[in-house]
């Protein structure tokens, strides 16, 4: 049966495309081949990302993960811990490894108890009938915020950061710190900044201050008194005693220092 025909209206292209499939067909072989390369480039770029719905189904994971740096020598690498992770049963197991699992509390404990009672067996030796509770006040404050924290600081976490291999260095065992040149290098440094800065500079000032304000007495009569006064006149008495002061301090803790610092660090600061 002979097909009617169209129109000259029909063959003519519609909204700009192409009228027969043999015409078509060209520009459609090159969009998919375009198509083709800009998702090949596309996947070399990105690792052959994943689509959105494989990215949504698969497992998510941390791509930066942050936590505080490993205390414990069992979980950093050798000799690089502070605290010391070990196993314990019973009270008096948890009592005899306290130090070692808690330093930094220790240190407060000892520091605090050990300046009160110094300061108690002072007083009995001064044959004082009765005990003078604040001075012994004042005495037991210095120890906990100066003995207690303040050295913390000073001894572990600013020492620590000067003198990089001291925290693995006192770790070591004592034949491995014989072949150690840099932690023996650091050994070094830090008796020089505990005995020729930290001593000097900090440790007395600060131990005159406290001693004015325990022995000192009020300013004298009709004598206005200032709010420096008792920060200037420690520091001049420690001026007059400076140089003595330091020689003997030096000559005790140079060579102690060097036993200390080398001892493991949960021990430094007791020791000192």
């Amino acid at each position: 049966k002979p097909s009617r025909p169209r129109p000259p209206s029909a063959l003519a292209p519609r909204s700009g495309r192409p009228a027969s499939r043999a015409q078509s067909w060209p520009l459609i072989s090159a969009t998919m081949l375009r198509v083709a390369l800009r998702t090949r480039a596309a996947d070399a770029y990105s690792g052959c990302r994943p689509s959105a719905r494989q990215w949504m189904e698969q497992p998510k994971r941390r791509s930066c993960q942050v936590s505080r740096p490993a205390r414990s020598s069992a979980e950093a690498k050798k000799g690089d811990g502070i605290s010391v992770d070990v196993e314990y049963s019973g009270l008096w197991g948890a009592i005899v490894t306290f130090p070692k699992r808690q330093p930094f509390a220790t240190n407060i404990v000892v520091a605090t108890v050990k300046t009160s009672l110094a300061d108690l067996i002072v007083q009995k030796g001064e044959g004082k009938k009765e005990i003078d509770w604040s001075r012994n006040g004042v005495f037991t404050l210095f120890g906990f915020a100066y003995l207690g924290v303040c050295q913390w600081f000073i001894y572990v976490s600013l020492f620590t950061r000067l003198c990089p291999n001291a925290i693995r260095f006192s770790n070591l065992s004592w034949a491995e710190k014989l072949k150690d040149r840099a932690g023996q290098v650091d050994l070094v440094k830090q008796t020089c900044y505990d005995n020729f800065i930290h001593y000097t500079f900090v440790y007395y000032p600060v131990f005159y201050t406290f001693k004015e304000l325990i022995q000192a007495s009020g300013p004298a009569e009709g004598e206005k008194k200032a709010e420096s006064s008792l920060v200037e006149r420690a520091l001049g008495k420690y001026w007059k005693n400076c140089v003595t002061d330091n020689l003997y301090m030096w000559s005790l803790w140079v060579p102690g220092d060097l036993l200390v610092y080398a001892c493991p660090i949960w021990m430094r600061l007791p020791l000192n």
